[in-house]
């Protein structure tokens, strides 16, 4: 791959993996110095510092970085820690306060995905994410509305979920899981939400105290989580904290999805060539062994390293790209609608050559339904 300093970007997989999987680096590959403030500063624009802090112990004392700047470290990796046990107590809360009032639900990515890590104390968190489904879901909002939410008027209803501080803390209540764009392959795409996420037997529990909290299958999340990350590469760009949240799912248990299952549900979801420029990128630089990777295809490396320059250069949900700079959030207004349009553009251009069916489809999608839901949005506020 061709960056301005590749031995840099090569440091920084080997020190991304190493904490990933909590193993050290092997000794033949160690550099020959570390810039730590160049790593940090990487780290931080993609959210995987601690994954970073986690690899300085596998490191040979020449290597680790200064006192100092261990210390911020420390400082940074406890930081973190607090904040996954507030997630995971208002995780519980949550789900025991919905149960009480017979709404039952699944925890989607977040705390859920965390224990694919080592760590998962130490990996940077974002909001909680639960799924109720559609049945549940107007009874769900009202009264996490009335007696969950922090602050009423700060409350936010979208497409797919509804959104809410709860002390603290981003809550989305999902209707729907997500969407894919093209209508034929998104009411496939819902129909196996709903088996998954309502009646699979094959879904998981996760312990928070005294609370069960239910967790998808393995075989949902390889797909979920990738669909996620794909989503918005595409619509604005991700971070490698994604990515690195994907392939832990195979490195502990690709043995556990049936491949077969597995490919059939992409080529009916049309993800089928999004998925291989991502396991390309698993597999070269986050440490995926190929055997592990379902539908890996070494012919798809060549794109899969120009996808990933474009986000290495975008940083977590495209933030450092100049065609977002200026917007925060999900703004209503003139100003987010602009940005929506400028890259659902920028998008196409660069996608076309990689994935021509799908840009094409993605840019004709984001035009005109794009459209209507911001329009929608910003008069309904």
């Amino acid at each position: 791959m061709v960056f301005r300093d590749a031995g840099f970007i090569n440091t920084f997989f080997l020190l991304l993996r190493s904490g990933m999987y909590g193993i050290p680096v092997p000794e033949s590959e160690l550099p020959e110095s570390i810039d730590w403030k160049a790593v940090l500063a990487l780290a931080q624009q993609h959210a995987v510092v601690g994954t970073i802090i986690n690899s300085v112990q596998f490191l040979p004392d020449s290597l680790r970085p200064s006192a100092s700047t261990s210390a911020k470290m420390n400082k940074f990796a406890l930081g973190l820690i607090q904040t996954n046990m507030v997630l995971d107590r208002t995780a519980a809360r949550l789900v025991a306060f919905l149960e009480q009032r017979g709404i039952r639900g699944v925890l989607l990515k977040g705390q859920g995905v965390a224990r694919y890590y080592p760590m998962p104390q130490i990996r940077q968190t974002g909001d909680i994410d639960f799924y109720v489904g559609r049945e549940q879901y107007r009874r769900a909002v009202e009264v996490c509305r009335e007696q969950l939410a922090s602050n009423k008027a700060e409350c936010e209803e979208m497409e797919v979920h509804f959104s809410f501080d709860m002390g603290g803390v981003e809550i989305e209540l999902h209707r729907l899981a997500a969407k894919i764009y093209s209508p034929v392959r998104n009411r496939r795409f819902r129909h196996w939400v709903v088996e998954e996420l309502e009646h699979s037997g094959a879904r998981r529990s996760l312990q928070l105290g005294d609370t069960e909290v239910v967790l998808p299958s393995y075989e949902f999340d390889a797909l979920f989580v990738f669909y996620h990350a794909w989503h918005h590469y595409l619509t604005g760009g991700i971070g490698l904290r994604q990515l690195c949240d994907w392939a832990m799912i195979f490195h502990s248990h690709s043995a556990d999805i049936d491949r077969e299952q597995l490919t059939a549900n992409l080529r009916r979801f049309g993800l089928t060539n999004g998925w291989k420029l991502f396991a390309c990128i698993a597999v070269g630089y986050l440490g995926v062994p190929a055997d592990r990777m379902p539908l890996y295809d070494p012919s798809f490396v060549r794109k899969s390293e120009i996808v990933l320059a474009e986000i290495l250069a975008g940083g977590n949900f495209g933030e450092n790209t100049k065609i977002r700079a200026g917007v925060k959030g999900r703004v209503a207004g003139w100003k987010y609608g602009f940005f929506q349009l400028r890259s659902s553009a920028r998008n196409f251009v660069f996608l076309f050559p990689l994935i021509p069916a799908e840009a094409t489809f993605l840019l004709f999608n984001r035009l005109v339904f794009g459209t209507f839901s911001w329009a929608r949005r910003s008069l309904t506020r």
